[in-house]
């Protein structure tokens, strides 16, 4: 399991805006040719300079992945021809000068975000989502990795079924972003679930929760190679001690008992 990096030759037609582009202005549709050459349909986001951002997100999918949280089934690093990008509408500023610049890219899922534009919709939407096996994986996965900015418009209810997660732009927060001067204020669907579900339900949420963190151990293990490998793709220079910190960040959190005590429940 690794991160592919994927020349400009990869990035092959835009193909527009996504009704929402979250947190980063530059999201937009595109077909990108993966190693064998398949055109794939994906959601293609650049990644300001000088953050953690393509890191974490890569560092997402690994790990989503190693944990069994549904995630999109492909996903790489493109190196995105600016130029051709501007034709379809103004960037910001950081990319001025630029050639080329990274991207991280995921294959759209089929499916439809919880969030939905109609008010009635979402209530029904969200209840279902936060009743679902999947959310409690997912909102334990974010706990564990210190991502910050989980809401209803980056978990998919797939049309295969369950709940995919996309979107880790925010992962490892203190270790990662707040050194960099940036915090992010915390959105999760353990919050959302303790506002929404009655106190027995929520409590069996969090039961969940604990339980879905023991296989987080576990994942770390598979995932560490794979994590070593992205580090030293994209970071060379600080390879080692970074892979070390955000391995032993990630040990810690997945420690017996740690997700029990955070959640002050008994499992």
């Amino acid at each position: 399991m690794s991160v592919d990096i994927l020349d400009a030759s990869a990035w092959r037609e835009y193909r527009g805006k996504p009704s929402s582009s979250g947190i980063n202005e530059t999201t937009h549709l595109a077909k990108i040719a993966d190693r064998s050459g398949r055109l794939r349909d994906c959601f293609v986001k650049l990644m300001k300079p000088g953050t953690p951002a393509l890191l974490c997100e890569a560092l997402g999918w690994l790990l989503a992945r190693a944990a069994g949280v549904q995630c999109p089934d492909f996903a790489a690093i493109v190196l995105v021809p600016v130029p051709e990008l501007r034709r379809h509408g103004p960037l910001p500023a950081d990319f001025d000068r630029a050639a080329i610049a990274p991207a991280w890219c995921s294959e759209i899922v089929a499916g439809k975000s919880v969030r939905q534009v109609h008010k009635m919709s979402f209530v029904l939407a969200r209840a279902a989502c936060l009743r679902s096996k999947d959310s409690r994986k997912i909102a334990a996965f974010d706990q564990w990795s210190d991502l910050r900015d989980r809401n209803f418009g980056n978990v998919i209810q797939s049309s295969k079924g369950g709940y995919v997660a996309i979107d880790h732009e925010t992962l490892l927060h203190d270790l990662l972003w707040r050194p960099s001067g940036t915090t992010w204020t915390e959105h999760s669907l353990l919050e959302h679930a303790r506002k929404v579900l009655k106190s027995g339900d929520f409590q069996r949420f969090q039961l969940d929760m604990a339980d879905a963190a023991k296989g987080h151990e576990g994942a770390l293990e598979a995932a560490q190679s794979s994590i070593d490998e992205i580090i030293v793709k994209l970071l060379p220079a600080h390879a080692s001690e970074l892979g070390a910190a955000v391995k032993g960040a990630l040990r810690e959190r997945s420690a017996p008992g740690w997700m029990s005590e955070k959640l002050k429940v008994i499992s």
